[in-house]
């Protein structure tokens, strides 16, 4: 690929443009990496559901886009519909309009469930005979907020599915609360929802350790491009000068995470929310843009204001 020569004037001229900037980028931590990888695999060997479970703001809702992305790339032939769970409306219905919703479709005032359900199976079949395809993957985000009669209509969609060849693998993204709704699905012997939902919790992390967080940095320092067509990393697009010089943000992985452990003390477990980390990589950038010179280093003073920024300290003491 040809490298797009960028002048100094014109990169100051796409600074408000900048990903950074604009909260439109990803990263692919190496927890996401791993749950990709085990969801890759339920999907490839076809297994009707699994989960995974993590309290707020540690990226579930992020790594569900990345998945969701990776897994149309690598499987062009598979039908994957995403939506987020509400809690369940009084419409007998609500859960198929939700997904109908989710791909943009219309859905009639006068529809039944009946109705509603024929329109779900009709779509998926419609879209699976234009890729050739016959697995279906359906991704929920926030499943913990599904109840029971969410659960019996999926099972539903399951069946009506596996009768006209279709396979369907539920991959969901949820709270803690979960577990407690399959304990109660366990209690009142409700144990074939938990064999095709639920039958495989998956702990997700944010950031845990030093290590995934110098992995992280790194993607900042050498993976990440804009313009993507461009040398311009993250990092070189905010420090230049610095960067040309060596500086790298993956070089202050140490003092960075102590910032971050000192802030999330409050917290339960040993993850970083992905949140206010990602939070304090773009003050980190930002701030140092306005003092970016070969010399420029960090200094601890710079992590620490970049974590306040963040709110990690408020949201830890919640």
């Amino acid at each position: 690929m040809d490298i797009t020569v960028i002048t100094n004037k014109e990169r100051l001229e796409l600074f408000s443009e900048h990903p950074i900037i604009t909260k439109k980028y990803w990263i692919i931590t190496p927890v996401i990496n791993n749950i990709y990888s085990i969801i890759r695999d339920r999907v490839w060997m076809r297994v009707t559901g699994t989960f995974m479970y993590a309290p707020p703001r540690l990226g579930k809702t992020t790594c569900a886009k990345i998945v969701k992305t990776l897994l149309e790339q690598e499987f062009p032939d598979i039908l994957i519909i995403s939506f987020t769970a509400e809690p369940r409306r009084k419409q007998e219905s609500g859960l198929f309009v939700d997904i109908l919703q989710s791909e943009n479709l219309a859905i009639a005032k006068s529809s039944r469930y009946k109705d509603t359900q024929r329109q779900l199976i009709t779509h998926i079949q419609a879209q699976l005979f234009t890729k050739k395809g016959q697995q279906f993957v359906l991704m929920i985000d926030e499943m913990q907020k599904l109840g029971q009669d969410d659960l019996d209509m999926l099972a539903t969609i399951h069946n009506r599915l596996e009768a006209i060849d279709i396979r369907m693998t539920t991959i969901g993204f949820a709270q803690p609360e979960i577990l407690n709704i399959r304990t109660a699905l366990q209690a009142t012997g409700q144990s074939f929802l938990i064999a095709r939902f639920l039958s495989e919790p998956i702990a997700f992390d944010g950031c845990a350790t030093k290590f995934a967080l110098k992995a992280i940095l790194e993607s900042y320092d050498k993976v990440q491009y804009y313009p993507v067509d461009s040398d311009f990393t993250f990092t070189k697009f905010f420090l230049p000068f610095a960067y040309d010089r060596g500086l790298r943000l993956s070089d202050y992985s140490d003092e960075i995470w102590s910032a971050l452990v000192c802030a999330a003390k409050q917290l339960t477990g040993d993850s970083i929310p992905m949140e206010h980390l990602s939070r304090t990589i773009e003050y980190l950038l930002v701030q140092g843009s306005k003092s970016d010179s070969p010399e420029f280093k960090f200094k601890k003073k710079d992590f620490t204001s970049a974590v306040e920024a963040s709110n990690l300290n408020y949201f830890s003491g919640l």
